[in-house]
């Protein structure tokens, strides 16, 4: 019976053991499930916890992706060449267990879009991450690999969080002071098998925005206005003034506290015939999609909105899974200006069938150039943006398709199966 690994495509836990077996030349049969599948009552004799990733060997289960990633490898070099460097692998898996991963989930997820982001916690998750990182940067300033000169499963393990980090928290300017983990970083995640199973990292050039809750701007704003109202009675001088004179000093006070109206590049344009909101409401509330377009070509001002696709350009080795490339591409629309959501309307997702997936969408947005709303986002310089021309019959013709095409793994847009939808709205 040969090893066989139970996990969900895109899992860092069960790729670290795959690129790992990779590299010591051990097979491991792959075996990818769905999410519905961990509640099964097969797979919960194999896990209780239903949890993944779980490995099944001759012996028995095992389940824990650090105890399955010592076993697959065990007996090489990669566990550690004695038992003194086998003691240091298990302090380094347990170091990023238990000191980098919990700061990691408070501020990477948010920016995944998995659940908004605590302020307070998150500053204080950056904080510990950077004391944490001058550790390992002194480490690394002599030492080429977490144990001594050679790769190990630490390594592997380690660099599984670290592309997390410096694709979506840690900028260039955060970078320049890790200069001795970024140079550790690349050494291993530019390996054939890291890269098989991870893709090619690109390092952001900023931290990308997190997920806020919904009412936490205005929660600060009430707070600092009413210091401001406390202030001027804190500073009054006690002497007795006309109430006349009083007037005039309260108008300019409550004139300062106005909040300032958002300039946006939209309020310049002339009137437009077309009216988004409407046309969201009756398009969401149709039972025939595809004959609203009928009404829309009708109704649409091509002088005051334009219409585009919009499509991610993939890095190498991007596209090969699925529930990662779900995330990029829900991610990208949660890290848009929400402000933008009054002003366009789209269906963005992932198509096609993997290792070859990728992202699209076709969108209606005011105005007839690319907005600053978009040129403002975080990943801007990653996209194609093809501006289509609604009088042209096979232009409409995609627009339509990607609005009427929208049964997840049966509908087809250009070729490619539709695998993962979402509206921007």
């Amino acid at each position: 019976m040969s090893l066989k690994l139970n996990y969900i495509a895109g899992n860092p836990r069960a790729n670290k053991i795959l690129a790992a077996a990779k590299l010591a030349n051990v097979d491991v049969a792959s075996h990818l499930l769905e999410w519905k599948d961990l509640e099964t009552p097969e797979f919960l004799a194999k896990n209780p916890l239903g949890k993944v990733p779980v490995l099944e060997t001759p012996e028995g289960v095992l389940t824990e992706s650090n105890a399955i990633l010592q076993y697959v490898v065990r007996g090489t070099p990669l566990v550690g060449a004695n038992e003194f460097q086998q003691a240091k692998v298990k302090q380094w898996l347990d170091f990023a267990t238990g000191e980098i991963e919990p700061q990691l989930i408070q501020l990477l997820l948010p920016v995944l879009g998995h659940f908004p982001i605590n302020p307070t916690q998150a500053t204080q998750a950056h904080a510990e991450l950077d004391w944490k990182f001058k550790v390992l940067e002194a480490h690394f300033a002599n030492s080429k690999y977490l144990v001594g000169d050679q790769l190990t499963i630490a390594d592997i393990n380690l660099a599984s969080y670290f592309q997390g980090i410096f694709q979506f928290l840690y900028g260039e300017d955060d970078r320049v002071k890790l200069v001795n983990i970024v140079r550790w970083y690349k050494q291993v995640s530019e390996l054939p098998a890291f890269l098989d199973l991870f893709g090619r990292t690109r390092y952001t050039k900023k931290a990308f925005p997190a997920l806020q809750f919904a009412g936490h701007h205005g929660h600060e704003h009430h707070e600092k206005k009413e210091k401001k109202e406390k202030q001027p009675q804190q500073q009054q001088p006690k002497q007795e003034k006309p109430k006349k004179e009083e007037k005039p000093q309260k108008a300019e006070e409550e004139e300062e506290e106005k909040p300032k109206k958002q300039v946006c590049e939209f309020d310049a344009l002339p009137p437009s015939t077309f009216n988004i909101d409407d046309w969201k409401r009756q398009f969401l509330a149709s039972k025939d999609q595809a004959a609203e377009f009928q009404h829309f070509w009708n109704v649409f001002d091509s002088q005051g909105w334009s219409i585009w696709i919009v499509k991610y350009i993939k890095g190498e080795g991007e596209g090969k899974v699925l529930i990662s490339f779900r995330n990029n591409c829900n991610g990208f629309l949660q890290r848009a200006d929400p402000h933008f959501k009054k002003w366009a309307f789209a269906i963005h997702g992932v198509y096609g069938d993997v290792p070859n997936l990728e992202i699209s969408g076709a969108w209606i947005w005011r105005g007839t150039e690319v907005p600053q709303y978009l040129k403002d986002h975080p990943t801007f310089e990653y996209l194609q943006l093809t501006k289509l021309d609604a009088t042209k019959a096979e232009d409409r013709a995609l627009f339509e398709e990607y609005w009427t095409q929208q049964t997840e793994d049966e509908s087809k847009v250009q070729g490619q199966t539709a695998r993962a939808l979402y509206y921007f709205r």
